[in-house]
């Protein structure tokens, strides 16, 4: 009897020993994982600054090359050019025996930036490429509506008033529109914007097409709310052209075609590729010129993670590139 109590009392002293080790290492494990959370913290706060001065840095990149011309493309900007990433001009000997020579500015890199202990690249890209949903007319946005979304003629106007009501300054409702009373309705409720959209994707609260994902996804994708209103034939798509009121798809793909090799130094140059006949229809909606660049700026201290940053950039003039808005994502 007294044999077997020692063992029972050895055995639960055994247990004990083994939940208080299990406790331990839970603990550490837990001090261990919270100490490396906060170092990464410590490191992330202390390369805060220099991320943020890569970002601002590119953007001050972007800045400079949006505010050079190559001689003769003075009128025109275009996808083959230095700021869109293309491979810019030709440099080497040339069939009438001179030397073409870059300018230092032509040599810069975009890519893998070196500046202090982090490296950067810039992503530019321009507003003009799409429509403006602010500035777009009326029978514009009716014809792609009707012609595109599929929306029925006897609904459309539920789209244009609600649109118009979402962009006025006032809280009276169109005909057939939408405003705040109609929004803190739902579910969730909201108020109308009163004003022009910041952001494409505002359109999911306004009615119409908040109801559908078809014309939401074509305004969505071709449409921007920041530009300077005309298309730029230089670097739009296809789809986009073909938006536009009497736009024959195999028309707008040669006219995307010709620009991959001589690129519209004016709206006037697409009589080359189609007849007066198609395209004076579309003239009034297009340029040759951008005047709004979204800038990606990523930015890289050491082997930490890397970290996006968004700017749009207004080219009033090549002296005056102004920026609009900056922020990380």
């Amino acid at each position: 009897m007294i044999i077997r109590l020692v063992k029972r009392k050895t055995g639960i002293a055994l247990v004990i020993v083994l939940i208080i080790i299990a406790s331990l290492v839970v603990i550490a494990t837990g001090f261990a994982f919270s100490m490396g959370v906060e170092a990464r913290l410590v490191r992330n706060t202390r390369y805060n600054p220099d991320l943020d001065w890569l970002g601002r840095s590119g953007v001050e990149l972007a800045r400079f090359i949006l505010s050079k011309r190559v001689p003769g493309e003075e009128r025109m900007d275009a996808l083959h050019q230095r700021w869109a990433g293309g491979p810019g001009r030709f440099a080497g000997p040339m069939s009438d025996g001179s030397i073409a020579e870059l300018e230092p500015w032509e040599e810069l890199a975009l890519t893998n930036v070196q500046l202090g202990q982090g490296t950067f690249s810039i992503k530019i890209t321009d507003q003009e490429r799409k429509l403006n949903i602010n500035s777009a007319p009326e029978p514009l946005l009716r014809y792609i509506l009707e012609q595109h979304a599929e929306v029925a003629a006897t609904d459309v106007d539920i789209y244009i008033d609600s649109l118009k009501d979402w962009m006025d300054p006032d809280e009276n409702s169109g005909l057939n529109g939408a405003e705040s009373d109609d929004y803190l309705g739902e579910p969730e409720p909201y108020y109308a914007k009163n004003g022009p959209l910041d952001h494409i994707t505002e359109l999911k609260m306004v009615m119409g097409f908040k109801d559908d994902p078809v014309a939401y996804e074509i305004f969505a994708k071709h449409f921007t709310a920041i530009s300077g209103g005309l298309v730029n034939i230089n670097t739009t798509t296809a789809e986009v052209l073909e938006l536009l009121p009497g736009m024959d798809p195999i028309i707008a793909q040669d006219i995307i075609r010709f620009r991959s090799e001589q690129p519209y130094q004016s709206i006037g140059d697409i009589n080359q590729v189609a007849p007066p006949e198609f395209t004076d229809g579309i003239r009034e909606y297009l340029s040759t010129q951008s005047a709004t660049f979204e800038v990606e700026v990523t930015a890289q201290v050491g082997k930490d993670p890397p970290r996006k940053y968004r700017s749009l950039l207004r080219r009033v003039s090549p002296q005056d590139i102004r920026i609009l808005y900056f922020h990380s994502e």
